[in-house]
């Protein structure tokens, strides 16, 4: 049986090690400082792992670009001190990228793992920078996937879920995008571990939807005064400080290891439901600190809707 060992205390982190315990599979997060080396070699020794999962980075576009040496340290360095660790140990490890580091003109311009990346952001530089370094110098035998995710969403009520930050918008655009269902993820990683497969993988649903469809769908299912207006592509460049591409991954690589990957309209509709449910059932006090933090985010990059504290009750 595999032992996993997963960096990164962030909602991806967190998700994988749920999973796994979930399913009796030997699991612990190291909360260490990934930019120390020192600190990434012990607790790899210790923990004595199959497979590593590096999931730490910072993601939030404008912290950024704002924190470029802090951001650089952990996406980069600190993901290549893993790599190194890992390579010397002989041990199999599983990268987190993510899918923004492609940009797709329309929904029929489908992105392969071959395509040149095409970075729009100091925060999606990073990821290709982290991509290129991870194999770096490595021995031969190394062994390690580099997943790129689109856009993460879940069931949970989780300040980096995208659908709670669009529980606090006003303003949607409606053009097309990959999506990550978080289970289905899981699900996925389990596969590809087993396979030991190699070399860089998408990890979407098939398909796209656009932020406005999804907004509908909170308004329907969720939270019925969410004010759902549609805008430009433009008007959202004038909102964001960073600039917000839009990305539509090809699946046939994954659809190939894994069988077919379920449309993302429809996990989307499904988890909007669960997610839904779950406002009804969580503690109070949980709704009320994660939407907090998610208004937090959100206020740097768009215009907050002034009803969200609708769902605190």
């Amino acid at each position: 049986m595999d032992k996993i060992l997963i960096f990164g205390n962030g909602q991806l982190g967190n998700f994988y090690l749920q999973h796994f315990v979930s399913r009796n599979t030997p699991a612990s997060m190291a909360k260490v400082d990934i930019t120390d080396i020192a600190q990434v070699a012990r607790a790899i020794r210790k923990f004595q792992p199959t497979v590593v999962i590096n999931t730490a980075a910072k993601t939030n576009l404008e912290w950024c670009v704002q924190n470029k040496l802090a951001a650089f340290n952990v996406n980069v360095l600190g993901a290549n001190n893993i790599a190194q660790i890992c390579d010397q140990e002989g041990i199999y490890l599983i990268h987190l990228s993510s899918g923004c580091i492609l940009a797709s003109i329309d929904e029929e311009d489908a992105k392969k793992e071959d395509d040149p990346p095409h970075p729009t952001s100091y925060y999606s530089w990073t990821k290709v920078w982290a991509e290129n370094l991870i194999g770096f110098k490595k021995s031969p035998g190394f062994k390690y996937l580099i997943l790129r995710p689109r856009q993460p969403i879940s069931s949970q009520i989780n300040y980096k879920n995208m659908l709670l930050k669009l529980l606090t918008f006003t303003k949607f655009v409606d053009t097309p995008n990959s999506g990550t269902v978080l289970e289905d993820l899981m699900d996925w990683t389990t596969q590809l571990i087993k396979k030991r497969t190699n070399g860089t993988l998408h990890v979407s649903n098939s398909g796209w939807s656009t932020p406005y469809q999804i907004g509908l769908l909170l308004k329907k299912h969720i939270f019925p005064d969410l004010p759902v207006n549609k805008i430009t592509k433009q008007e959202l460049g004038k909102l964001t400080p960073e600039i917000r591409i839009d990305t539509v991954l090809d699946v046939t690589k994954l659809e190939s290891l894994v069988g077919k990957v379920k449309p993302y309209r429809q996990r989307v509709e499904e988890t909007i439901i669960r997610l839904g449910k779950n406002f009804t059932t969580a503690d109070p006090s949980l709704i009320k600190e994660q939407m907090e933090k998610t208004v937090a985010q959100s206020k740097t990059r768009t215009v907050v809707n002034d009803v969200w504290k609708q769902l605190l009750h």
